[in-house]
């Protein structure tokens, strides 16, 4: 089981939608929206970097 945090403002759970209120315990994961595994060139081919764009999502006790 993941470790678990008290939030200091209020959130909605990425998960459920159920709200989190202050003083609640929740968790917080990152999601992957994109990768490319081939990775991105930022200067014309020289050197390559994988990408991969993600998000932060708060889940809530029940759902973490």
């Amino acid at each position: 089981m993941a470790k678990l945090k008290a939030t200091r403002k209020p959130r909605t759970c990425g998960h459920c939608g159920a709200a989190i209120n202050k003083g609640d315990r929740y968790r917080q994961t990152t999601q992957t929206i994109t990768t490319d595994p081939e990775g991105q060139s930022i200067d014309g081919g020289k050197t390559w970097t994988p990408y991969r764009l993600t998000r932060t999502v708060d889940l809530c006790q029940g759902c973490a």
